[in-house]
């Protein structure tokens, strides 16, 4: 029972962070709130008995993806004229497009709970778990996963040959 009302909470705060995340005038505030809503998600998936998602959520969205949204917003300095204007011309195509994502997902989850309810939908056991993903990872998903390990080893090569011609 207080499992349910803390979803509720985690749930309601990430949507006051969401809102946030849009209103807010400063970028840097815009991304701090980012991370409130990335943090409640993860303990949504606490909740749900997947600790190693939620520990991934964190140190990659978190962790890496946050702090490269950082420093791209304080390397470009937006002038706040110009923050202003972008903000005023796209806020209406902002507003259909979450009405409709809010719907469509409404949609969503009213249908997988029918189905649920309904027993034509069954949730594996041990859903987000690491024996699970690992399972899919090296079975179902073998060449996807070896193709981005590849594609992580040239990024990483390729930085590694620019940083040594920078230094010499």
């Amino acid at each position: 029972m207080i499992s349910t009302y803390l979803a509720y909470l985690f749930s309601g705060l990430a949507v006051l962070f969401a809102i946030s995340t849009i209103l807010q005038k400063n970028p840097v505030y815009s991304a701090a709130s980012l991370i409130g809503v990335m943090v409640m998600l993860a303990c949504n998936y606490v909740l749900l008995n997947a600790e190693f998602i939620a520990a991934i959520q964190i140190i990659v969205y978190v962790g890496a993806i946050m702090v490269l949204f950082v420093f791209v917003i304080m390397l470009l300095n937006l002038e706040r004229a110009k923050r202003e204007k972008l903000l005023i011309s796209r806020r209406a195509v902002g507003v259909l497009l979450g009405l409709a994502l809010s719907l469509k997902l409404a949609m969503v989850g009213y249908a997988s709970k029918i189905l649920i309810e309904s027993g034509r939908l069954k949730i594996p056991e041990g859903m987000g778990s690491t024996q699970v993903i690992g399972k899919y990872l090296f079975s179902n998903y073998l060449l996807p996963f070896e193709v981005a390990s590849l594609v992580l080893l040239v990024g990483l090569i390729g930085a590694v040959v620019l940083g040594k011609r920078e230094a010499s």
